[in-house]
């Protein structure tokens, strides 16, 4: 059943329209009546709801989707409140085209057409009142010949074989239109010279020896050799789906995969073939980082305890998210890094001394700020002097001074487990020390924020 339903997906692809022109009346007179509006270039307007458009035509379908209009259209522009009126004729061969056949309207509303049409043709219009041409002069000098562009759709509703009703909206533009609408002044617009609308309501009789017009004989399909056609089709499905079988469920088709009885479950190459994890994490031994330790893909097969994309061994922070730039930590805020940056600077000591000067004070409590605000913080204090003195005893100096500020920090009520304390002694230097003022910057006391 499952190929059958295959096959029938195909079968419009085989499909071959076949519309015998024989059984159709092709050719068709109409007429109509309605209304203009929206002329321009014109001073004068007109109201949409009088009836002053009138229209014939003659219609020939070639087949039953496109065809050929000759028409002619005549409008009487009635200008409000104005002392002048326009006569105006057009007529246009036009290309049409049954949408409602393309639209397959037959299958749904037999009785529903569409038309679409277009092409061009020539325009006049004259009027008996207008300072531009003498009133004297003959109707041909007194006229404006245009060329006209028309496109427009015609709803239709079949009333019998030989007749149906009609609505049409047509658009029109002109070429080498010299005066406005309302003639009363030369027209100074651009390539299109000037444009109006029609509206209108018409019937079309049809006539020929056969029952039906073009405009309601639907296009016929048939399928071209459909017992070979179909045999081919079912055979080629019944290929694939034997190509497509993956026995072992591992993702690769039988006609591919190398391993076709591999476990279910299994990590397998592109081929099929069997790879090891040792870990059974999903990260082949060859590519895991870890390949004892089950982890995620995205850590190359090691531990991300914050799932952040950075390994736990490699981030500083493995339990709150961060940046692979920041090693898997969050960014400090700029504000507390600026207080950080403020202690630097402002925690001083007495000569020789860990007692902190009452000065240090007032930033040290902006850092205890810091650190009750944001949980999430750790606290690095790194001691440092300058090379005056015993190294030895430097080294102690700046073990002492560092846990001092720690000591201020943790009676402040900040937890001793956020902070960890060392001393460097004169061994990181960031000035030289052949001068005081370089000897000054290297006596310090660093803060680092970190995160848990």
């Amino acid at each position: 059943m499952k190929n059958h339903l295959l096959a029938l997906a195909f079968l419009p692809c085989l499909a071959t329209a076949q519309t015998d022109l024989t059984t159709m009346n092709r050719w068709s007179i109409g007429a109509e009546i309605g209304a203009h509006d929206g002329m321009a270039p014109s001073k004068g307007t007109t109201r949409l709801w009088q009836i002053q458009h009138f229209g014939l035509n003659g219609r020939y379908m070639m087949n039953n989707r496109v065809g050929l209009r000759l028409g002619v259209n005549y409008d009487f522009l009635d200008f409000i409140d104005r002392p002048y009126n326009t006569y105006y004729i057009r007529t246009s061969l036009e290309g049409v085209v049954n949408a409602g056949d393309i639209f397959h309207f037959p299958q749904v509303m037999p009785r529903v057409g569409l038309l679409f049409h277009g092409g061009f043709g020539m325009s006049n219009m004259w009027s008996d009142n207008t300072p531009v041409v003498d009133r004297e002069e003959s109707l041909g000098t007194r006229s404006d010949e245009m060329i006209n562009f028309v496109f427009g759709a015609s709803p239709q509703f079949m009333l019998t074989d030989r007749l149906s009703l009609n609505a049409d909206l047509s658009f029109i533009f002109h070429g080498h239109q010299t005066n406005r609408f309302d003639m009363q002044a030369p027209n100074k617009n651009g390539s299109i010279d000037g444009y109006m609308l029609n509206i209108s309501i018409g019937a079309s009789y049809y006539f020929g020896k056969n029952k039906k017009h073009a405009d309601w004989t639907p296009t016929t399909y048939s399928q071209a050799n459909n017992n070979d056609q179909n045999e081919a089709l079912e055979a080629r499905i019944k290929t694939l789906e034997e190509q497509a079988k993956d026995d072992d469920k591992d993702g690769v088709p039988n006609s591919i995969d190398q391993e076709p009885a591999t476990a279910e479950g299994s990590l397998v190459d592109s081929k099929g073939v069997g790879l090891k994890d040792r870990d059974h994490d999903g990260v082949a031994d060859d590519y895991d980082a870890c390949p004892d330790i089950a982890g995620t893909f995205g850590a190359n097969g090691c531990l991300d305890s914050d799932k952040d994309g950075v390994a736990d061994n490699e981030d500083a922070c493995p339990h709150t998210p961060g940046a692979l730039i920041d090693k898997g930590c969050p960014q400090v805020k700029k504000e507390d890094a600026a207080i950080m940056t403020k202690a630097l600077k402002g925690v001083q000591f007495n000569y020789q001394k860990a007692e902190l000067l009452p000065s240090s004070l007032p930033v040290l409590d902006e850092v205890v700020k810091v650190m009750n605000s944001n949980p999430n913080y750790r606290l690095d204090i790194a001691g440092h002097t300058d090379n005056v003195g015993d190294s030895e005893a430097n080294l102690r100096l700046s073990e002492d001074r560092a846990q001092a500020v720690a000591n201020y920090l943790i009676s402040k009520g900040v937890d001793a487990n956020r902070l960890t304390v060392k001393g460097y002694g004169e061994t990181q230097p960031k000035a030289t020390n052949d001068t005081q003022e370089g000897q000054a910057i290297n006596r310090r006391v660093e803060f680092n924020l970190l995160f848990n």
